[in-house]
């Protein structure tokens, strides 16, 4: 008989706070792949449940070329409200996260958006698939990390040892 192994993920892509400015800014770093053009603009919530938005410089600020240009995760901040550093502080610390505050959105002819959908439609998957009668021995992997090189999908493979594994990924 051949082991069978069937494995989703569940963590999803993220901002990892770096810096904050003495204006009370945030600035971050990605946690797993994001495009930086989708960032602008982007609703945002920190690990202390306080709200912000993404933000470039003012465009009035800015040069003509710079205009130009898609700006880089380096020149974007989280804007929390904040006044100051001292303030900011009370809400974000180094190595704190932010998540999308995204919500759920049905649109057009039977499509949805909302923020980790593939993690969630994968993990949904594979607890139906527990709760069936299926026909043969499956070892079920909820793992972590594979938005940062699915590293947990190998340490699980590593533990069960199949000879088959379907990752489900949507």
């Amino acid at each position: 008989e051949k082991k069978l192994m069937m494995c989703a993920h569940m963590d999803e892509v993220g901002l990892m706070i770096t810096y904050i400015t003495d204006e009370g800014m945030l600035k971050f770093n990605e946690i797993g792949g994001i495009d930086p053009a989708v960032l602008v603009g982007r609703r945002v919530v920190l690990e202390s449940g306080v709200k912000g938005v993404i933000g470039l410089k003012h465009i009035h600020l800015t040069e003509d070329d710079e205009r130009k240009k898609l700006p880089k995760m380096t020149e974007m901040c989280i804007d929390i409200g904040a006044k100051s550093k001292e303030e900011a502080e009370k809400y974000a610390s180094l190595g704190s996260f932010a998540t999308f505050d995204s919500d759920f959105v049905e649109f057009g002819d039977g499509f949805i958006k909302c923020r980790a959908l593939d993690d969630r439609v994968g993990c949904a998957f594979m607890l139906d698939l527990i709760n069936s009668d299926l026909p043969v021995d499956v070892d079920f992997a909820f793992d972590v990390q594979e938005e940062v090189g699915a590293i947990g999908a190998y340490a699980a493979t590593f533990a069960i040892r199949p000879d088959v594994c379907v990752v489900v990924e949507t």
